[in-house]
């Protein structure tokens, strides 16, 4: 069951939420809507789920399966809803808040008690929580009533699955178990998903592929590793992680900074011109004596809790302080001590001219 939409545009009083936003998920993808509070993904799912009605009718289009269901309310779309309070009848247990949509159906659609009672079974196998059927959500943890949600959303075999934010009321500890948990299910079901999330890791770890929005806009859209690795505008590679700027000038198709020249394929092509170069902590190299072309810096502090030790250094030439990550391995080899001299050199720059906005 594909989802698509055509150039949708919602507005809030003077605010645009949604600007001529087009996008298609293939049946049983599970894309991300990925983006800053304020970006639109909250809306472009309650669009999808009828929830919201583009402004511009005449153009907009929602479509379930090559169907237009612009006009059609949320109840007829068949679309599965859960989210981040999870919405469930206290005084019901686990068993009938599973069941509850498809009670609620009327006779002439509603399955029969055996066929209700069998399809509960099935979902509270496929959750993990048999043995908990007959307790109430007072009696469970968050991450046990999340669960119980998307169950119940699953319940009436929806078309398409939408999920806005599921685990941002969780501890990080339980929301990790609980996406792990939700690709698992995912694999099982191959229920074309929708989920909106603002937390990048969730995004990448889940998703078959993300959507990155902006200011009402999709910005980039591709798998985990395509937006990551390949950012399409300076506002993706820095919403998708740290990343550290260094300005200079493109020159003879190599990145000009503080007057050591690095090889870049991004700059091929480009002529002399100001730019600024993005790097994330983890490709940047770290010696004691350059072995190439380097940077000169000074070791401002370091932390090494975690799996990975992070450095802040400072440039000789500029007193700019930036980020650098390594393994426990190669920083206790370097042993860098506060006010010490190393040497950066720079790996996988990425090249955006110097009029870029984040």
């Amino acid at each position: 069951m594909s989802v698509e939409v055509k150039n949708v545009t919602k507005k809030f009083g003077n605010f645009t939420a949604l600007d001529n936003v087009s996008l298609k998920v293939e049946s049983g993808e599970l894309v991300a809507l990925l983006g800053p509070s304020g970006s639109g993904k909250t809306t472009l799912l309650r669009t999808i789920a009828g929830l919201e009605f583009p402004d511009n009718t005449g153009e907009a289009q929602v479509l379930f399966y090559g169907e237009d269901v612009t006009q059609i309310p949320a109840s007829e779309r068949k679309a599965g809803f859960a989210f981040q309070h999870y919405a469930l009848f206290r005084h019901m247990s686990v068993f009938e808040n599973i069941a509850f949509g498809l009670r609620v159906r009327p006779k002439t659609t509603r399955p029969p008690e055996n066929e209700i009672r069998a399809r509960v079974e099935k979902l509270l196998k496929l959750i993990q929580l048999e043995p908990m059927a007959k307790r109430f959500p007072s009696q469970l943890s968050g991450g046990q009533r999340q669960r119980v949600a998307l169950a119940r959303a699953l319940a009436v075999e929806p078309k398409v699955l939408l999920l806005d934010e599921p685990f941002g009321a969780l501890d990080a500890k339980v929301r990790k178990e609980l996406r792990r948990w939700l690709r698992q299910l995912h694999d099982e079901i191959h229920v074309t998903t929708l989920f909106v999330t603002h937390d990048q890791e969730e995004a990448l770890e889940v998703s078959d592929r993300v959507a990155i929005l902006r200011a009402g806009k999709i910005e980039q859209i591709g798998t985990p590793e395509e937006i990551y690795d390949r950012p399409a505008s300076p506002f993706v590679y820095d919403f998708l992680g740290n990343v550290n700027l260094f300005s200079g000038r493109v020159k003879d198709g190599a990145m000009v900074i503080g007057g050591t020249e690095f090889a870049t394929p991004d700059a091929t092509g480009e002529k002399d011109s100001d730019a600024v170069a993005f790097v994330r902590p983890h490709d940047i190299r770290v010696t004691r004596q350059p072995l190439g072309p380097a940077l000169p810096a000074l070791v401002v502090r370091s932390n090494a809790a975690g799996p990975v030790a992070n450095l802040q250094l400072k440039r000789q030439d500029s007193g700019e302080i930036f980020t650098v990550q390594l393994s426990k391995e190669l920083f206790q080899e370097l042993s860098p001590k506060p006010g010490e001299q190393v040497f950066v050199e720079l790996k996988n720059v990425k090249i955006f001219s110097d009029d870029y906005s984040i």
